[in-house]
């Protein structure tokens, strides 16, 4: 091992030295021991220890320092007025967004309660109230005066407050300016500051007397219920579903009662998660993304929606910290959430055994004795959680070797981390339910890291959401639209009882860290609920889905789908080629390809000559300046891909949609709406009627026919336009709902388009409801 050359960077050596130690180790096969035994041996392994300590150190002694005048993993001065200065630069030249950025920045690396924290806090908030994000701007002000805000300087975040209650139209607006005039006449301005304070206070009077009465406040988030109710059998589960097992299925969920498409099944908690590595900020205590982010005290590296979050992850926080200025965890994957698995536990207090245990017991007797519960009951409500988390399966026993073996030094590297670099082994005797001796409790962590790891593979879930990106589209500027992204992995014990199906009968969908099931379909009683763990019937065939199954859950797929021999080439329809004489699908197989239906051979060398020039005409495409021409080029080549491809091959689809957003930007919006027609005939017979895929879909048609609506007012077909853009946005909110949640902000944006066409419907038009839907559609438009 001494003579293997190591990447400089000690993130790039974790994976070479999980392989070169596990190579050494993989002679005895572990994946029938305990987690205990198993972790007896990596754990008091001297080499192992060294190895892994020394990479320890090396990581904490490259990361958590300052590493350029730009950033660090504690907290710098220096940094922060760098950053807040480049956001002064910018506000003064109106990149508002872009300063709101670096204050940003400024704010995560200040110190708490110091000069520099409130000066960044009271710049961010001047560039919030510019973006017209005034509850974030109110909370900046509160933030920054609670911390020392000068205060000789103090009455201009008042006056910002003032300004922020008066655009929200809050009866707290004239005692908020009457504040910021009685704290003025306390100071001891300039004569020029003075007259200045009285111009802005002028500025607000007159705000001020357009405030209205009785304004209508933003709606809270309402989650819906459960379907029939929470079921008090099965913890986060509706009352139309149960828990069931047989020697044959393992633990499995069933329908008691009828349920209908979007019936809640589940709405639960994780009992952990994990935020995905991200240029996004995210708040690691609620999952909640739209933030103002609010950071650490101590580390620059973790940031929360405010100071309410940030108090309460202080529960794992203060043992991730360093690990977190370390870059440990983006290093270490889905190991790092069963670190935050044992902190979770460790912080609720593990529950008692169900067996009576000697006193002092060890490690082994009380992780065996977790294992004595009855897998069924310990979902009933009011049972301790970590039951549920415990028993979930980590099919360690199906595992490949050196995977294990690699689980278990990366569960020993942690208990090292927690031991040399934290305080946690002197709290966590205080959480356990008997006592144990000093190496018994490590070896108990050690194992409960290990099992978390087998059980996150098996059971873990990706959190997905809607995220706003911004996109260079070349010679026509950026565009902004959503993408679905996945923002963290958690773990739902009650969810995890669904088993898998290649065609599965519910949606899973997320408000912040809550996993919310409904149903896809209508579900019979008796019908099994079945979750998909991530090949789709409609995106791989029967043979490779089967393939990534057994690979990462251990187990050969026979579901309906797989065992449907008559469907077998339902996959391989979206990328066959187009019979000349009957126009079926014929797949590129063999040395003479032949048509599935009139057995007419496929002339491939004609099919990739014309695929050339299709190809050719694109690229040509993209490098005129005129859009029209653009746009004829791109038509033509889409035509030469019709002649070769089938109808419902994606490449094609993915051509029509590039053309499809051509014809709007040139205004022809007539066949840019026929072409997107034709994507969801495509995609409902891929995907269904009411997939996440035909969702999107029918939200770029409504965006396109609301265009043509509002770039042609006095046309003929101007209602009958109308009534059809009213009836496409209606069934777009409808499937947006099912599988996103009527939260998302994009819900909220087609709602104002439904409104609005309601409303030219209704011949109760205004100039305002125009404009306001205008700046939408450009801001949403993306086909």
């Amino acid at each position: 091992m001494n003579s293997v050359n190591l990447p400089e960077d000690c993130a790039r050596q974790w994976e070479i030295l999980l392989l070169l130690l596990s190579s050494e180790e993989k002679k005895i096969d572990r994946t029938h021991e305990s987690e205990i035994d198993t972790m007896s041996y990596f754990y008091n392994n001297k080499g192992v220890r060294k190895i892994l300590l020394y990479w320890l150190q090396q990581m904490k002694d490259t990361y958590a320092r300052k590493t350029c005048d730009t950033d660090t993993a504690l907290k710098c001065d220096g940094v922060s007025l760098c950053w807040r200065q480049k956001g002064n630069e910018k506000f003064r030249a109106n990149l508002v967004e872009e300063s709101y950025k670096c204050y940003t920045n400024s704010v995560l690396y200040a110190k708490p309660n110091s000069l520099m924290y409130t000066l960044a806090l009271a710049n961010r908030s001047a560039a919030l109230l510019r973006l017209k994000r005034f509850q974030e701007c109110l909370s900046d002000v509160s933030l920054a005066i609670d911390s020392g805000y000068p205060a000789e300087q103090r009455h201009k975040l008042l006056l910002r407050r003032a300004d922020c209650y008066i655009e929200l139209q809050s009866k707290e607006a004239r005692t908020a300016l009457n504040s910021a005039i009685q704290y003025a006449g306390t100071l001891n301005m300039t004569v020029a500051n003075k007259l200045e304070f009285e111009r802005h206070i002028k500025i607000l009077e007159k705000k001020l007397e357009c405030v209205k009465r009785d304004v209508v406040k933003e709606e809270e988030v309402l989650l819906p219920d459960c379907y029939l109710g929470p079921n008090p059998d099965f913890v986060s589960a509706s009352k139309s579903i149960e828990l069931r097992y047989k020697e044959s299925r393992g633990r499995h969920v069933v329908a008691v009662e009828p349920a209908g498409r979007g019936d809640v099944l589940f709405s639960e908690e994780p009992y952990a998660w994990v935020a995905l590595p991200s240029d996004d900020a995210i708040c690691e205590m609620c999952c909640d993304t739209d933030i103002n982010p609010v950071p650490c005290s101590v580390c620059s590296r973790s940031v929360y929606c405010g100071c309410e979050c940030a108090s309460r992850a202080i529960s794992f926080h203060r043992w991730e910290c360093v690990g977190a200025q370390c870059s440990l965890f983006p290093t270490i994957g889905i190991a790092h959430l069963a670190l935050r698995v044992l902190l979770i536990s460790t912080n609720n207090g593990f529950p008692p055994s169900p067996v009576s245990l000697p006193q002092p017991c060890t490690a082994g007797e009380l992780f065996r004795s977790y294992g004595l519960v009855d897998n069924i009951q310990i979902y009933k409500t009011g049972t301790d959680p970590f039951y549920r988390m415990f028993n979930l399966v980590t099919n360690f026993n199906k595992m490949d070797n050196t995977d294990y073996i690699q689980y278990a030094l990366t569960a020993t590297m942690l208990t090292l981390y927690l031991e040399n670099f934290t305080s946690f082994f002197d709290y966590l005797p205080s959480k356990m339910p008997c006592s144990m001796s000093e190496s018994q409790l490590k070896l108990f962590a050690a194992a409960v890291i290990l099992r978390s790891m087998g059980q996150l593979v098996c059971n873990g879930h990706a959190t997905l959401s809607l995220a706003v990106v911004e996109e260079d589209d070349g010679r026509n500027g950026k565009t902004i639209t959503e993408k679905e992204v996945r923002r963290a992995t958690a773990i739902y014990p009650s969810a995890a009882m669904m088993n898998h199906s290649c065609d599965p009968n519910i949606i899973n969908t997320f408000y912040k860290s809550r996993l919310i099931v409904r149903c896809q379909r209508e579900l019979p009683a008796g019908g099994e609920v079945f979750n998909c763990y991530g090949p789709h019937r409609a995106r791989a065939p029967a043979a490779a889905r089967r393939k990534a199954l057994k690979a990462q859950y251990m187990f050969t797929c026979h579901c309906a789908d797989c065992n449907d021999t008559e469907r077998k080439d339902f996959v391989s329809l979206f990328s066959a080629y187009l019979c000349q004489s009957c126009k079926g699908p014929v797949w590129a197989h063999g040395v003479r390809p032949l048509c599935t239906q009139c057995r007419s051979a496929l002339h491939l060398e004609r099919a990739h000559t014309l695929l050339d020039r299709a190809d050719d005409l694109a690229i040509q495409a993209e490098q005129v300046v005129s859009l029209e021409e653009r746009c004829e080029k791109m038509a033509a080549s889409y035509r030469l891909k019709q002649q070769v491809w089938h109808r419902h091959h994606a490449s094609l689809r993915m051509a029509a949609d590039r053309l499809a957003r051509l014809y709007a930007d040139t205004g022809d919006f007539g066949k840019s709406m026929e072409l997107i027609k034709q994507n969801i005939q495509s995609l409902e017979y891929r995907f269904g009627s009411f997939s996440v895929e035909v969702a999107h879909e029918l939200r770029k048609l409504s965006d396109v026919m609301l265009e043509r609506i509002l770039n042609s007012p006095q046309h003929l077909e101007y209602r009958e336009w109308c009534l059809e853009a009213h009836k496409v946005v209606k069934k777009a909110i409808q499937l947006m709902e099912l599988n996103y949640g009527s939260w998302e902000p994009l819900v909220s944006r087609l709602k104002q388009h439904e409104c609005y066409l309601a409303a030219t419907l209704a011949e109760s038009r205004t100039p305002e409801a125009v404009d306001c839907v205008h700046h939408n559609l450009h801001y949403n438009l993306k086909i």
